[in-house]
């Protein structure tokens, strides 16, 4: 099984390579209202064809060619995505995007710890370092697909994409995972093994940060009405919504990686097929809670770094929460607290409903074995 990877590499600042970011950023820009075409994007042929000859011999004609599938490939991106195209893109932050797989035409990584680049002053060997943790795995790569460089400022950094084969995974220990907001992250192994993993600490900051950020919004609105500057309220709101966001990935990076390091090998992490939309639960400060539950960011992350220890899969959520783990029948939910008054079973209601994801995956899949097996007896 092969998967793909993205790892971040620091680069030994050239001040050649330093004038190609800005030259690829500078050509990316030039082009983008060319791109945008009234909000009716052009695809990559058709904008190849229109201004290749009014940007070419600036860098490589690669890195040319480059651009111009990039630039395209931002607007269909942002199109399927539904975002409005009512203004044309522009990129701030001198990037370029270098493809390297098995010809290395703009860039490859040499034996002696040396990337060689393509640049405006020619061919140039720069070393770089890649972080400790992830020298292993990218030594074993079967394919090193591209690279994106950034100039951040005080450092330039490298977004490698590679390509790495893991072993085949059956997936035969079932792990049962329960998201929810306050305990992130519950679950249950085959042996009855338990892991809390608690959100309430992101939980209270985020809660922080959204009576500040309406406070702003309260400002930023009477400033409107007043005619005044609002630049710096507005500088605000974009810090504290992007702070939110960081600690928020950062929460889930670090949920996955400990759920993963505790859950067996070769195991089957089943999670709930959780589908809320907005506007569904009658209140806005409902859907506002929702919206900000990250629980398809946890999947998301957890499903990427899963490979080569297990797979993941989905089971129907209905009355995993209400149900007993024990007898099946429905019991009463008080909080964090289950009881059910036809067994006298007593449990966490969250770690209950772990143990229902997981008996409902084990007993879909027993079912799906005795048809299989049927089918082939007939």
């Amino acid at each position: 099984m092969f998967a793909q990877r993205t790892l971040q590499i620091v680069i030994e600042p050239d001040e050649s390579l330093i004038k190609t970011l800005d030259s690829f950023t500078q050509i990316c820009n030039s082009i983008s209202k060319t791109a945008w075409n009234s909000g009716k994007p052009l695809k990559a042929l058709d904008l190849h064809r229109r201004v290749y000859d009014n940007i070419k011999g600036t860098v490589s004609s690669q890195l040319t060619c480059t651009s111009i599938r990039l630039t395209a490939g931002a607007y269909a991106s942002a199109k399927k995505n539904g975002h409005d195209l009512d203004h044309p893109f522009n990129w701030h932050r001198p990037f370029a995007l270098f493809l390297v797989g098995k010809r290395g035409r703009d860039a490859s990584f040499m034996r002696d710890g040396l990337l060689s680049i393509s640049t405006i002053d020619g061919r140039k060997h720069i070393k770089y370092t890649v972080p400790y943790a992830f020298r292993e795995e990218f030594c074993n790569a079967t394919e090193i697909d591209s690279i994106i460089v950034k100039n951040l400022g005080d450092k330039i950094i490298g977004y490698v994409a590679y390509t790495i084969e893991f072993p085949d995974v059956e997936g035969i220990h079932p792990v049962g995972i329960d998201l929810n907001e306050t305990n992130a992250i519950v679950a249950v192994d085959a042996d009855g093994n338990e892991l809390f993993i608690s959100g309430l600490d992101r939980k209270i900051k985020n809660k922080r940060t959204y009576k500040t950020i309406k406070r702003l919004q309260r400002k930023l609105a009477q400033l409107k009405a007043e005619g005044k500057n609002a630049r710096s309220v507005v500088r605000d709101l974009k810090r504290l919504r992007a702070k939110r966001s960081r600690r928020t990935k950062d929460f889930c990076n670090c949920a996955s990686k400990e759920l993963i390091e505790w859950a067996p090998d070769n195991c089957v992490l089943v999670f709930e097929d959780l589908n809320f939309g907005q506007g569904k639960h009658g209140s806005k400060a409902w859907d506002r809670r929702f919206s900000v539950w990250p629980r398809g960011m946890i999947f998301n992350m957890t499903s990427y770094k899963i490979q080569g220890k297990g797979i993941v899969a989905k089971v129907d959520p209905r009355n995993t929460s209400k149900n007993c783990s024990r007898c099946g029948l429905p019991g009463t939910r008080k909080r964090h607290s289950f009881n059910c008054p036809k067994c006298g079973f007593s449990i966490h209601a969250d770690l209950n409903a772990a143990y229902n994801i997981r008996n409902r995956f084990t007993s879909s899949r027993a079912s799906e074995d005795q048809s299989v097996s049927s089918e082939a007896s007939i």
